[in-house]
């Protein structure tokens, strides 16, 4: 399978969730093997797991004193829809946070088109089972002939809110990652926003771009698909291991995934692709 780029560049604005500023972005084709990197203030940060700075509440990548966040649902939409090389410039900080969701991306995404390039993908296929445990949350990896993705939600406070769904990436995968994943709104509950809102976080939040939930069964707006919190954790796994900059072939199961342990697994994971020189520009 070769390597994919934009065909016309895009340009998305809004606020920031967690800074409340007004952003834009323009993401534009790129050449092979350029990667998928932002611009911000004429400084290039790749969008790779070792320039990864925070994971506070979201992914921040940095490099020589310039930060973007929130990156992870763009960058998980680029990846379903094939695009591995594309140059996003900043105005702003932090990727605009629109509905909540990767769906809003992939609208525009698609409008722009997608063309294939003549340079195979870069894949990497792994060969030896990887976990890790760390407090509530349990990541492992194993061989596949496929990449998939399994993500298991549970919450001490939220007996229901316990789920499984699981991914699997196809020829296909763009119409299935907008009907099973890319409308998954990113989710708080109500006592974590208030807490949030206290602090003077969470500027840019509001009810059009997450959804609230209240234990047992209350939400803040009618759920979009069923276990929809489950859903966009996938969402956002995607988005951190999209910071491999590859295909990988592989198998994930994550119980109670965040942003930290899915970075922590990317970075495992890409200093074994830089081991091996194999699959990736890295080594």
């Amino acid at each position: 399978m070769n390597q994919g780029t934009l065909q016309s560049e895009f340009t998305l604005c809004g606020v920031g969730i967690h800074t409340g500023t007004e952003g834009r972005i323009t993401v534009c084709p790129a050449e092979p093997n350029a990667g998928r990197v932002f611009v911000v203030n004429g400084a290039t940060i790749p969008a790779r797991a070792d320039y990864v700075v925070d994971t506070q509440r979201c992914t921040t990548l940095g490099h020589n004193g310039e930060r973007v966040s929130t990156v992870e649902h763009l960058l998980s939409a680029l990846f379903a829809c094939g695009v591995d090389n594309a140059r996003i410039v900043m105005e702003g900080r932090e990727i605009p946070i629109l509905d909540g969701s990767a769906l809003p991306f992939v609208e525009v995404i698609l409008a722009a088109g997608v063309c294939e390039q003549s340079v195979l993908a870069r894949e990497f296929t792994l060969e030896s089972e990887l976990s890790f445990t760390d407090r509530d949350c349990v990541m492992r990896v194993i061989p596949s002939a496929e990449y998939t993705l399994e993500v298991t939600t549970t919450f001490p406070q939220w007996e229901e809110g316990r789920a499984l769904r699981a991914f699997r990436f196809s020829e296909s995968v763009g119409d299935e990652y907008i009907a099973q994943v890319a409308l998954a709104r990113t989710f708080a509950f109500d006592y974590e926003v208030r807490w949030l809102l206290e602090q003077g976080l969470a500027k840019g939040g509001s009810l059009d771009n997450a959804l609230v939930i209240t234990p047992p069964e209350s939400f803040s707006t009618p759920l979009r698909i069923e276990a929809e919190w489950c859903r966009h954790k996938i969402l956002d796994l995607i988005g951190d291991l999209a910071l491999l900059d590859c295909r990988p072939k592989m198998s994930v199961s994550a119980i109670c995934p965040g942003h930290r342990n899915n970075v922590n697994l990317a970075q495992h994971l890409l200093k074994q692709m830089s081991a091996d020189n194999r699959g990736s520009v890295y080594g």
